[in-house]
């Protein structure tokens, strides 16, 4: 993940899938994890009613990922290779989990920068999109903030309460309502992969259906390309 560089590199790929009939699926394993599992559970449920917004908030410090000033440039950070910078590599999953609660996004709208100038990519982000379903979300990214605006937060708000959960620290999910605030731990099997591996395998061996596919991939790519002004 993400499917490419591109949307319309995804779009080759599954030409070539579709024309050769070899199918292709795309590692955004999360979905398969019992921890997201559960937050589409309580969704579904109306716990917290009909859901009218959703909000992606993201801020991390330099340290904690693989760049150091002075050092080889990591891939990631080379856009002609990865796409983009750490938006490219992280937001895919958020997005993707996004679209898998809540459907397509059909719009979206992006305002990238580079605030720190430790790189050529973008490195600070906001965006607007909205899904097939009429619910209107937002995002923001900071890969250059201070630890004590470190976050890892997707918040979905309804009309009857709040959920709000992590996408890559496994926070405990928190859901509040008029009758107070639960917290929900849910751990992660021993290999994160293991779920959707197996759910490939049955789908290969025709007793099962794994929805990981690169025509499902696609439509990421097309909200990060949005956002980043590239189509």
């Amino acid at each position: 993940k993400p499917l490419a560089a591109s949307y319309n590199d995804c779009i080759r790929i599954n030409r070539i899938s579709e024309q050769t009939g070899v199918p292709c699926f795309v590692a955004y394993y999360r979905r398969n994890l019992p921890y997201f599992q559960k937050v589409k559970e309580i969704i579904e449920s109306g716990t917290i009613g009909n859901v009218v917004n959703v909000q992606v908030r993201f801020s991390v410090p330099p340290r904690d990922l693989d760049f150091q000033s002075g050092k080889e440039m990591p891939w990631r950070l080379q856009p002609d290779i990865a796409g983009g910078g750490y938006f490219y590599d992280l937001a895919p999953h958020q997005i993707d989990l996004l679209q898998n609660l809540f459907g397509v996004i059909t719009r979206a709208h992006g305002y990238p920068a580079n605030r720190a100038h430790l790189y050529q990519a973008e490195d600070t982000l906001s965006a607007c999109f909205f899904f097939e379903s009429g619910i209107p979300g937002s995002g923001s990214w900071c890969f250059v903030g201070h630890e004590s605006a470190k976050e890892d937060c997707i918040e979905v708000i309804g009309e009857k309460g709040s959920l709000s959960f992590s996408v890559f620290t496994y926070q405990p999910i928190e859901v509040i309502t008029s009758e107070g605030k639960n917290l929900i731990t849910v751990p992660n099997p021993p290999y994160v992969q293991l779920p959707l591996i197996k759910s490939v395998i049955q789908h290969l061996q025709g007793i099962g259906k794994c929805d990981c596919t690169s025509v499902s991939a696609t439509a990421v790519n097309w909200v990060l390309d949005r956002v980043l002004w590239k189509n």
